[in-house]
């Protein structure tokens, strides 16, 4: 399975991410489809280096013409983000579009604060750091495509049910 080929290779590289979008709204409890893994990972340089080297060992290659790790830069995320509306960075298989990851490099919460709050969940034996219902509440009301206002719609569900 792709995604647990994902966690599995982020695992042992020793990079720091956590899982956050559709995948990570399953591992909260909400059931729902989604085929890519969506990521927030250090941006510290050499995280971003480690990131793109396991990226590209599962064959997984950049869309977009850049190199991960000049976004440990924040002028440089902020120009993109102004400019581009670069919120991410998609790492895709070229023979299978399904086998798809989004590193979120300008997300709408401090990248080091998600990771920090991240909650950790046992998955076919690999502990996955996952974004926190609380993060995942804020990232859902930053977007704005109607899939995040569904699952924001769950996420409050969850919440409430929480306190």
């Amino acid at each position: 399975m792709f995604i647990r080929e994902v966690l599995d290779a982020l695992a042992r590289s020793g990079v720091e991410a956590c899982l956050v979008g559709g995948v990570a709204v399953n591992l909260h409890g909400v059931p729902r489809m989604t085929y890519d893994v969506d990521l927030v990972v250090s941006l510290e340089r050499g995280q971003l280096v480690k990131t793109q080297l396991c990226l590209n060992s599962l064959g997984l290659r950049c869309r977009q013409p850049l190199q991960l790790e000049s976004l440990a830069d924040q002028e440089t995320r902020e120009t993109l983000l102004r400019e581009r509306n670069l919120m991410a960075l998609t790492y895709s298989d070229p023979s299978n579009p399904l086998r798809e990851v989004d590193v979120l490099v300008s997300p709408p919460i401090d990248p080091s604060s998600i990771l920090r709050n991240a909650v950790v969940f046992e998955v076919e034996g690999l502990s996955v750091r996952v974004a926190s219902l609380d993060d995942m509440i804020q990232m859902k009301r930053a977007a704005a495509r109607p899939q995040d206002a569904a699952d924001l719609e769950h996420l409050l569900r969850l919440a409430a049910m929480d306190e």
